[in-house]
């Protein structure tokens, strides 16, 4: 009886979200008085864009959790990328146009009031690792910059290009044949500004790796997809020019800067800004999140772990911690974060019988670990995101190597299970407290804040509140999805109604709330994600043709992930530190997704796609050290949520990161043609629209003020609207769709654009209507309103 009546409640709950929209407004969310108007031919008013060009800018990463100071360790290496696509407006009716190399222009990028790196913000440059591997650290190469690198490579540039009967010898190595210049990223842009790269229809910037496979070599990743300008992996902080005063002992945390902007200018090809009527340059800015792990707050003084070291009988990092108080300059916070590095490396030596400390001097003024080097955790941890699938990484020197769990996996189920920090609902905090959560406001940083997760010893401030109310970094109060100021149409499938009925508009005590209270980190990255993923065999992606769960009721859903259980359901898609503890387990239990299948007899590989109808299936994980993570497996997706079409694109171009039927990741996909769908709605954990508690109070006002710039009316900071790029009438909608139904109807001309994808922008206007009838975007808004 209890899973009848369940069931009864959420399938009655879900129905009534499908069916409460028996009409919905068909005005835009904006006005237009903004824009400059004339009269159409038909008697009504059109709208035309207010810039003649737009740049828009974003990046690849939600948010990159780098250090800063590499003397010690390397989680992740420094690395954020400007990305961007131009276009060309639509005045005087006329259609608006993606713009390439082949228009005469370029784009030049630059952060502001962020010219360098190395110095007072950074040490990467200056520290010695023995990158060329000849047991000394006196080689030209010998630096951390080049050492993180080194298991990628190209053979001639970044496209790709594998000369005939080249072998192994003729590799170029990033950081050995090609170092890593100062204050650059890996493909040589420089943070003090420059000229873009621009990919074209496969996409570009590729280099290579080899997998667990040994049979498997130069394996290429495509690090920027197609129609994009890029400066790739540049070596951002958080810090700015105008503000970093005095050495890197002195940073405090009222230095961090979190969202920086990112500023692109439109030149022609002799490489001077093209201008507008006022005579000043196309100027245009994104945002670009980097922040620090928060690793300090347990790992010294204080904190929970520092105190584990004590009662352990580990000294070290109290020594490191009293070292550095020495300096006159040295502030209390940089201090602690060299205790920090310390603790977690005795911590690590003592638990994994490791020996990074094992020439650790306590009193030398550099290469305080001696011969063995700075740690980086990636040469025994495989790790995608910096394209290390091989464990333990080959170029590895300075220690011994073991093979050992992905990085994502073993830091997260480690620290899942040591330090569960559950929070009034059960949900752990420890996602907000370990992550960035450095608000744009320096007075934010400190324990006044209010909304800050922990204390400045990692304790969590909400285990009787709710961690969605408190803020910073990465995710919480920032995104669309935390904010309580967005509003419907939300285009929701039946799992996406179940999340925003049981999770958005419940409290910590799960009661009933009327204003969205949102999603947690831990409601996106599910095992019910990545079930959904497994699950697919799609054909067509925005039309969701194919094998899939996504397009089917909650009963069909559960059934098939579940085996009908409600409880076992809610326990995946809201995942408590509590009981079963499911957000670890998430972590720990997780099965990889088939990659190819080997139809190959006695031992040779003859590769077949995953879903060949034959063949031993091959997991991630068998090639990759890293597993899936961070790759379109093991990621969230729009369309986990959301109804088709405001999904990803189809997956296989990008091959291994994303599958041929499956969808790809968001960073990767493309809808109304070619824009890339991170143009209109922004980068992962910073979408559209991004919350606004005024300036003071305001996690990232960059973002804020990025949406602004294409605004309409100079107040909506929603997705970016049509009226950016297109001539639009009375209802936003663009003049090329007079005279057809969706001419009236904003909410049915943005589904419509989310049908089109790329190839879709050639058709005829008549041919698109009747490829995307008006009858099935009008009913896909109606019934995904909520």
């Amino acid at each position: 009886m209890k899973r009848k009546h369940s069931w009864a409640m959420s399938l009655s709950i879900v129905a009534a979200l499908a069916t409460s929209t028996l009409a919905y407004d068909k005005n835009p969310p904006f006005s237009l008085h903004k824009l400059k108007k004339f009269m159409l031919e038909n008697g009504k008013y059109a709208y035309e864009p207010k810039n003649d060009y737009n740049i828009f800018i974003n990046y690849e990463l939600g948010m990159h959790c780098v250090g800063f100071d590499m003397n010690y360790c390397c989680v992740i290496p420094p690395y954020n990328s400007i990305q961007a696509q131009a276009v060309k407006a639509g005045k005087d009716g006329k259609l608006p146009r993606l713009l390439t190399p082949e228009d005469n222009i370029k784009l030049y990028y630059y952060v502001r009031d962020n010219t360098y790196s190395e110095g007072n913000k950074m040490k990467y440059w200056s520290v010695r690792k023995d990158t060329d591997g000849d047991g000394h650290l006196d080689s030209p190469s010998d630096i951390v910059a080049n050492y993180v690198w080194t298991h990628l490579f190209i053979y001639k540039d970044l496209e790709g290009t594998i000369p005939a009967g080249a072998t192994e010898k003729d590799r170029l190595r990033i950081g050995l044949e090609v170092p890593v210049k100062i204050d650059c990223g890996p493909s040589g842009k420089p943070m003090s500004g420059g000229y873009m790269d621009y990919a074209g229809k496969d996409g570009g910037n590729v280099v290579m790796t080899d997998t667990l496979v040994p049979a498997v070599k130069n394996v290429k990743l495509i690090l920027t997809s197609s129609h994009v300008w890029d400066a790739l992996g540049l070596p951002l902080t958080a810090f700015n020019d105008s503000t970093r005063k005095g050495t890197i002992r002195s940073i405090t945390q009222k230095d961090f800067q979190p969202f920086q902007y990112s500023t692109v200018e439109l030149h022609d090809r002799t490489g001077k800004p093209i201008l507008n009527e006022k005579g000043q340059p196309y100027v245009f800015f994104g945002t670009n999140p980097v922040d620090i792990p928060n690793c300090y707050a347990c790992h010294s003084r204080d904190g929970k772990a520092a105190k584990m070291a004590r009662d352990e009988g580990i000294t070290q990092s109290d020594q490191e911690y009293k070292y550095w108080k020495s300096y006159p300059d040295e502030s209390e916070y940089m201090a602690r974060l060299a205790e920090a590095s310390i603790n977690i490396l005795a911590l690590h030596d003592k638990h994994h019988k490791t020996e990074f400390l094992k020439y650790y001097n306590p009193n030398a003024s550099g290469n305080r670990l001696g011969k063995v080097g700075m740690v980086n955790c990636a040469d025994c941890h495989g790790d995608n995101i910096s394209g290390n699938l091989q464990e333990p990484r080959p170029t590895a020197t300075g220690y011994k190597v073991v093979k050992a769990k992905p990085l994502t996996e073993a830091i997260h189920g480690f620290h899942l299970a040591m330090v569960p920090m559950p929070d009034g609902a059960g949900r752990s905090q420890a996602c907000q407290a370990c992550h960035p959560t450095h608000f744009q406001n320096p007075d934010m940083n400190d324990d006044t804040n209010p909304y800050r997760v922990s204390d400045r010893y990692g304790n969590g401030r909400f285990a009787k509140a709710d961690v969605r109310n408190s803020g910073g970094g990465c995710y919480v109060r920032r995104d669309a999805h935390s904010n309580p100021d967005a509003k419907p149409p939300f285009f929701l499938n039946a799992y996406g109604k179940w999340m925003l009925e049981n999770v958005s508009m419940r409290d910590e005590h799960g009661h009933k709330i009327h204003e969205i209270r949102g999603l947690y980190c831990t409601n996106c990255h599910t095992k019910i994600a990545q079930m959904l993923y497994k699950y697919d065999d799609i054909i067509n992606d925005s039309q969701q043709t194919g094998k899939t769960l996504r397009n089917k009721s909650l009963r069909a859903i559960v059934d098939a992930l579940t085996g009908g259980s409600m409880k076992k359901f809610a326990a995946l898609a809201d995942p408590k530190t509590t009981g079963n503890n499911e957000v670890d387990k998430y972590y720990t239990d997780h099965k990889p997704a088939v990659l190819v299948k080997n139809v190959g007899k006695n031992g040779k590989l003859d590769l077949k796609p995953w879903n060949y109808p034959k063949g031993d299936p091959v997991p991630y994980n068998a090639a990759s050290a890293g597993s899936d993570w961070w790759l379109a497996a093991s990621e969230p997706h729009c369309a986990d949520c959301h109804v088709a079409p405001f999904v990803e694109s189809q997956g296989g171009k990008y091959f291994p990161i994303d599958q041929p039927n499956k969808y790809s990741l968001y960073r990767y996909s493309k809808a109304h043609g070619a824009l890339a769908c991170q143009t209109c709605h922004e980068s992962p954990h910073g979408l559209y629209p991004t919350r606004y508690d005024g300036k003071e109070r305001t996690v990232d006002v960059t973002t804020h003020e990025q949406a602004l710039q294409y605004s309409p009316d100079g107040k909506y900071a929603g997705p970016v609207t049509c009226a950016a790029c297109h001539t639009v009438n009375d209802k936003g909608v663009p003049v090329q769709l007079e005279g057809t139904k969706y001419a009236n109807d904003y909410w049915a001309a943005v589904t419509l654009a989310h049908f089109m994808r790329e190839g879709d922008q050639k058709l005829s206007v008549k041919e698109l209507v009747k490829k995307y009838p008006y009858e099935k975007s009008a009913h896909i808004v109606k019934t995904s309103w909520k």
